[in-house]
């Protein structure tokens, strides 16, 4: 911002009659111009004055100290406005995203996928895996666990029923 722009801005400061955009910008140079910064100290002077005389106050006032608390108060102001705008953004946000996967549900659910999601069927086949790989776990630890002398009577027999099969066929 210029210096003409910002001297053109003074009093509608004073008066509180600038846009939150103006006053950032207007704030922003009076704070980086010491020519700008007396000129907005003279008028704010002078306005206070009139408004003691209006009202028929006649104290001492510290102007200084008065527009240093005006203009903290605008870039309060400034900040609020500020901060509400990227919190209402961020709602919004939040409102499309949930919007998006009721959607994406509703979709599902219609074409009788809710129950079949991706994360229930990669569980589902977690759980069959791990059922197979027990089974074969417990098959081979009970043929490696059963020796021959365990095989019992009816095994023997059948050994040797065998035996005598192929034997009588040899001859």
């Amino acid at each position: 911002m210029k210096c003409n722009e910002a001297r053109r801005m003074v009093v509608p400061f004073v008066k509180k009659e600038l846009s939150e955009r103006d006053m950032e910008a207007f704030l922003n140079h009076v704070e980086s111009c010491e020519d700008c910064m007396e000129e907005l100290e003279t008028y704010f002077m002078v306005y206070k004055a009139i408004d003691a005389i209006d009202t028929g106050t006649h104290e001492e006032y510290d102007f200084k100290k008065m527009l240093a608390e005006e203009i903290r108060a605008a870039k309060r102001c400034i900040i609020r406005r500020k901060a509400t705008k990227v919190f209402q953004g961020v709602i919004l946000a939040v409102a499309e995203l949930l919007l998006i996967l009721s959607i994406y549900t509703g979709v599902q659910m219609k074409q009788g996928l809710a129950a079949d999601s991706i994360f229930e069927r990669a569980i589902l086949r977690l759980h069959m895996q791990q059922r197979d790989n027990t089974a074969e776990q417990l098959l081979t630890e009970t043929e490696s666990e059963q020796p021959e002398s365990e095989m019992g009577e009816t095994g023997e027999q059948e050994v040797t029923e065998l035996e005598e099969e192929t034997s009588d066929v040899g001859e």
